[in-house]
Formats: C-alpha cells, structure tokens, sequence
C-alpha cells in the first residue's frame, strides 16, 4: 500500500514540477515576444508550489528523507533511542491529525465560495492540500509508530528471558 501512495505522490510531483516549468516558460515567453505577460502563470505556479510542499513533507517523511538532528539521540542508550523514536513519532502523530482537523476546518469555513483571481479555480482545491497532506502524514506515522513499539516491547521480552 505504502509503495502505491509513494508511486502516486511520486507522479504527482513530477507533473507539478513539469507544468511549473511550462507556465514559467510560457510566461517568459508571452512577456518577452508577445509583449503581453499572461495573466494566470503566477497563480497557477504559486498554488502548484504549494501542492508540491504539501506533497513533498509526507513524502520524504515516509521515506526516512526528513531533516534530523542526531548527535543529541546518539548519547542515548538502544532503549532511550527507541523511546525517544516512539516519543517523536507520536508528537507526529498528534501534529498530523492536528493538521488535518485544521486543514479541514479551513477549506469548509474560510474557501467556500470563493474562486481565485486568474485561474477562477474554487479555492476550496488550493486549500485542500493542507488536510491531504496531514492525512498523509497520519497514513505514514502509523503502522512507524505501531512498529516502533512491536520493537520494543520485543527488546523488553528477550531483555527479561536473558535476566531469567
């Protein structure tokens, strides 16, 4: 399941990155030949950027590609890291469903109605990306999460057959 999310975001972003480059291309070209600018390129690559984002963070979360300050975790013992490990993945997870109430709350309350400026797209599709990605994120942190604790209590199993 986790490889088709990742094929799916995967494609997504591809084609976001191919078609910010065209709108930047076209743009450059309609202001520069044509000698009138086009109105939608700067909306169109603005909210593809912000897709691209609210993609991207689930996305290197899932596969380990994340930002990570190690040399306070390396002190740890093995069980302290795997605590330490559980601790953050389940302030997370609390931060991911956070941002998906949220993000939900935003696009039902605040967009609704409302259509931007160039494009005439229902901001509701610009706004959604916040809820999609904090549901991408609970998708990843979970079965991390239910796997770190499996490790552990594992380690505490053999830990107290080695004692006995």
């Amino acid at each position: 399941m986790t490889k088709t999310v990742n094929r799916i975001i995967e494609t997504v972003m591809a084609v976001l990155i191919v078609c910010m480059v065209g709108a930047n291309f076209w743009q450059i070209f309609t202001r520069f030949v044509l000698n009138h600018a086009a109105d939608w390129t700067e909306e169109f690559m603005r909210y593809a950027l912000i897709w691209l984002t609210m993609l991207g963070v689930p996305y290197a979360y899932g596969k380990n590609q994340h930002i990570a300050i190690e040399f306070v975790v390396d002190s740890f013992s093995e069980r302290g890291k795997k605590i330490n490990a559980i601790f953050i993945e389940t302030v997370i997870l609390l931060l991911s469903v956070f941002v998906f109430v949220a993000g939900g709350i935003m696009v039902t309350m605040n967009a609704r109605g409302q259509v931007s400026a160039a494009l005439q797209m229902p901001m509701e599709f610009y706004y959604l990306g916040v809820p999609v990605a904090g549901c991408l994120m609970v998708f990843y942190t979970v079965p991390r999460l239910m796997e770190l604790i499996k490790q552990t209590k594992d380690d505490k199993a053999l830990t107290e057959r080695k004692a006995a």
